[in-house]
Order: structure tokens, then C-alpha cells, then sequence
């Protein structure tokens, strides 16, 4: 029996594991050796045996400490811990041995148990809307888009959610990727239950664009503090909300049938503010898109003063947050500053799986005002890959967002940024692709790329001016800005003296 500790989704890569046989526990690593992933005792012992039992069950508890500065030694930090529990016969010399099953779990050690937030369940409802029935196709991504109106209860007067909880259909945990909930400031003629390609019969779901909830593999549910509550239902609230669903049918299965969905839980007493939830991050276009082969590819989306002026005046009391990204994200995280200087950090993960997106509270609650900027950046590894990943939509595309619970509610729903277009072009023309009629995608193929020039891509991905999403309730720009949003200079920006980093070098580790 042992236990493993990597990052990320790879079961065998930069693996440390402490393993119980014959009543002793031993502190070794994996070594991929051809097809074979070959176990190791370590030069140095850190498992420490505290007792065990070998009854009928067999179990033991261990000791190790967080950092032993053991370059063979999994260093145990912030963020998400990937944790891989095998059993076998003996003690095998490789894991490919027929007599070892395992299982893989998440979470985060490093992190203070927070007391939950009291919920009064008098006075209380909840509305589960999920999917009905849906066929989901045998294709690797799908979006699956249903509507609801609410009841007359709702409609007729303004409510708070106060807890939010995904049900997913049991089964079916491999196929949801992630969900999401939108209000729809205009009538729907029908309820909706089908693909959401917002072609023909659901083109009208593109006006669904406010969030109220977001969930991802991984996350709980989310309980709003006592003072404040997200505000649901009344006479001027449209009574009509969309449940978006990302379907990640890696194998293409035939026949699934999902109902898959939310529960919200509500009150008819009013909380002192309403709170919302404000998408950070990268804006969902190929302007955002990784190269091939690189073991750390950073790109980061500004949410800018320009932006944040928006938020009220008394500004914005962050309480929770959700880090999310696609398959090749390994670390997310959201700076914030003011005036230039960097003040601290909005959730931060450098060891992002994307099958554990939990939802983050916060000890502390994190101010922002008017004029702050937030700058949210994702590392990417695309050793594996041979093509280019789009930022987008799909599975195999890539995303980089942190969705922020906060209040009191403002106005700006979306703000995110990519390269300015012009900026892209001109870096393009540069590089001989001239021809204007090509897509974005198309002139990244059509560059010939090479160590060179890729470092001119990041200079421009880290320096050139950039389209902004800011973007109000019913998803669209904020008028009047001067530019209206495009080739707008990235904001500059210093690091503050905040926090401390493990000196590699002098104490290293297997997930260096």
C-alpha cells in the first residue's frame, strides 16, 4: 500500500510516494524507465511510521514533513496537492504490475479550515434547474443550454440565494466539465432544453449573459456570508435563467443520458448587499493562443483601471474565488494593484489541476477600489503537443479565468483582455503574413516559427496594447470610452515586497 503526491493530472510524473509493506513504511520515487515506472527507495527517509494496523483492513498513519528540501521529495505547498492511493501484493518493483489498483484524489493541505458560514434555513426555498432528459452526443465538447422562468413566487418578490450546490448525475461525475447559470435580461418565447450552438432556434440565448453561478470539477458548493446574498426574483428581475453545461466526452460515448444541474437555496429576507460574481481573465479568442512544446508559457489578462472605475465608489469586498482553465494549465493566479505596485494576490494555485476547481473562500476579505488593477495570468505546458492550442471554447482549447464572488454588486459583469488586433496584425506583417483576409489562427499556422520568434511572441504577449472586455450585464461594451475598448496601452505595473518563495536551488524538489 502507498500513497503518491504529484502535480497536476499525471499519475507518474515527478512522483514521491511513502510505502507500506511488512509493517514498514519507506520513502521512495518513480522513475519512468521505457513503459515501465520503476519504484525507488530514496537516499534520504522522510515517511515517518506513527502506527499502523493489518487486520482485516489494512491501514497506517504517517508523518512527513511539508518541505524536506529533498530533491527527490515532493514538496508539499499552497495549491492543489494531487494524491494517487495504491494497493498491491507485496512490494512490486514497478507500478505497471498487474497486482496494483489506485485511485486518485485532490486537495489542498496548506490551507486554514475556515468556519462555515451559518446558514438560517427558516424562511428558506431552493429551485433545482438541470437538464432534462439530454442525449448528449457522442463528440468530445458539447454545450448544453436550458431555460427556466420562474414561479410567481419569485417573480413577484426580490429574493437572496444564499447557498449554491451543483447536482451532478451520478455516474456521469467523468463527463461534466463545467456549468454555469445566467439571467436573461430579455423574454423567452420557450423554455430550451438542447445544444447550445446559438444557431437558428437557440440564437435567441446569446442575451443570457449575466452569471450567477459557476461551477467546475472539483468545486463544493458555495455559501454567501451572512451579510450579503445574490439577489434572485421581483418584478424588475426578467423571469427567465439559462443552465449552460460543458460536456467533456473525451471517449465519444453514444447513448449518455445527463440531468445534470443546480441547486439554489433562497430567502425572502433580504441581506444587507447583493453580491455577483465578476469574470477575470483571458477573453475566449485565438488572439490568446499557446505554441507547442513549452514547459512554462505565461499569459496574463488585464482587468484595468479604465475598468475597475466602473466598480462603486466604496468599492468591492472580494469573498471567494474560482480559478479555471483547461488541460494544459498548471498555474493560475490573480495579482492586485494600486497605483501600480502590487498589493497582495486574488486566490493563487502554481500546482492548477483542471479535474479540482474548487472554489476558494478567502480568510481575509480582499478590498478592491475603483482604479485597482487585476492582472490574471496562467502558465501553460504544451511539451506534449505538437499543434498549436487556441484559446476558446473547446476541451483541447485553452481558457484562463478567475471567476471572483463579491459585493456589493457593480455593473461590470466581464473584464478580461487579449492582444489588441491591430498590434497582432502588425507583428504578423512583420513576420511575412500579409494576406488580410486570413483569421487569426490562420497566420499563426502560416508563420514559420522558430526559438526566435516565439520570444517575440511573449515580448508581445507581455508589452502590446490590448482589446478590453468590459462588458455590463447584457454582455456588452461600456459606451463611450475613447478608444472604445481597443489598443489600449497595458497598464505598468511593479512588484511590492509580499511574500516569500522557496529557494529552489537551495531546497530543491522532486516538482521543480
Amino acid at each position: 500500500m502507498d500513497v503518491e503526491l504529484n502535480d497536476h493530472h499525471d499519475i507518474y510524473a515527478n512522483t514521491d510516494f511513502c510505502i507500506f509493506v511488512n509493517d514498514q513504511l519507506w520513502d521512495g520515487w518513480i522513475e519512468l524507465n521505457k513503459n515501465s515506472f520503476l519504484l525507488h527507495n530514496d537516499f534520504h527517509q522522510d515517511c515517518q511510521l506513527v502506527s499502523s494496523n493489518a487486520g482485516s483492513t489494512i491501514g497506517f498513519t504517517f508523518t512527513r514533513r511539508f518541505l524536506t528540501c529533498d530533491a527527490r521529495d515532493y514538496a508539499i505547498e499552497p495549491g492543489t496537492t494531487n494524491f494517487v492511493f495504491a494497493v498491491g501484493s507485496g512490494k512490486p518493483r514497478t507500478l505497471n504490475d498487474s497486482s496494483v489498483v489506485f485511485d486518485m484524489k485532490y486537495n489542498q493541505l496548506l490551507q486554514r479550515n475556515l468556519p462555515a458560514w451559518p446558514i438560517e434555513m427558516q424562511d428558506t426555498d431552493s429551485l433545482v434547474i438541470k437538464a432534462n432528459n439530454a442525449h448528449v452526443p457522442s463528440e468530445v465538447t458539447t454545450y448544453w443550454c436550458v431555460t427556466v422562468k420562474l414561479d410567481e413566487i419569485l417573480q413577484a418578490d426580490k429574493h437572496h440565494i444564499i447557498q449554491i450546490e451543483a447536482l451532478i448525475t451520478p455516474g456521469n461525475e467523468f463527463l461534466v466539465h463545467h456549468m454555469e447559470i445566467f439571467h436573461c435580461p430579455e423574454p423567452i418565447e420557450a423554455t430550451y432544453n438542447g445544444n447550445c450552438d446559438y444557431k437558428s432556434e437557440s440564437a435567441h440565448l446569446r442575451t443570457c449573459s449575466r452569471v450567477i453561478a459557476a461551477w467546475a470539477m472539483g468545486a463544493g458548493p458555495i455559501v454567501y456570508p451572512p451579510e450579503a446574498g445574490l439577489p434572485f426574483g421581483g418584478p424588475d428581475f426578467n423571469p427567465w435563467v439559462m443552465v449552460e453545461i460543458h460536456y467533456n466526452n473525451v471517449e465519444k460515448k453514444s447513448g449518455i443520458i445527463d440531468e445534470s444541474g443546480f441547486r439554489l437555496t433562497y430567502t425572502k429576507n433580504l441581506r444587507p448587499n447583493d453580491a455577483a460574481i465578476m469574470e477575470l481573465g483571458l477573453i475566449y479568442s485565438d488572439a490568446n493562443s499557446i505554441p507547442p512544446g513549452r514547459s512554462n508559457w505565461a499569459m496574463t489578462g488585464e482587468c484595468v483601471a479604465d475598468c475597475t472605475n466602473k466598480f462603486p465608489k466604496e468599492g468591492i469586498t472580494i469573498f471567494a474565488s474560482q480559478l479555471h482553465s483547461h488541460l494544459t494549465g498548471r498555474k493560475l493566479w490573480t495579482s492586485h494593484y494600486r497605483d501600480g505596485v502590487k498589493i497582495g494576490e486574488i486566490n493563487r494555485d502554481n500546482h492548477f489541476s483542471p479535474h479540482w476547481q474548487v472554489i476558494r473562500r478567502f480568510q481575509g476579505l480582499k478590498k478592491v477600489f475603483p482604479g485597482d488593477v487585476l492582472s490574471t495570468t496562467c502558465v501553460y505546458e504544451t511539451l506534449d503537443k505538437k499543434n498549436w492550442t487556441w484559446g476558446g471554447y473547446g476541451i483541447e482549447d485553452e481558457m484562463c479565468v478567475n471567476y471572483i464572488y463579491y459585493y456589493p454588486a457593480s455593473e461590470v459583469e466581464v473584464c478580461k483582455s487579449a492582444v489588441d488586433n491591430s498590434t497582432l496584425h502588425k507583428f504578423f506583417s512583420a513576420f511575412g503574413v500579409k494576406n488580410h483576409k486570413l483569421k487569426i489562427h490562420e497566420k499563426y499556422l502560416t508563420v514559420k516559427w522558430s526559438e526566435r520568434r516565439y520570444k517575440f511572441l511573449n515580448e508581445l504577449y507581455t508589452s502590446g496594447n490590448l482589446n478590453m472586455h468590459c462588458l455590463n450585464h447584457a454582455g456588452d461594451l461600456f459606451p463611450s470610452h475613447r478608444t472604445n475598448w481597443t489598443n489600449i496601452p497595458r497598464p505598468e505595473t511593479f512588484a511590492g515586497v509580499y511574500t516569500k518563495d522557496r529557494a529552489l536551488f537551495e531546497c530543491p524538489s522532486i516538482n521543480d
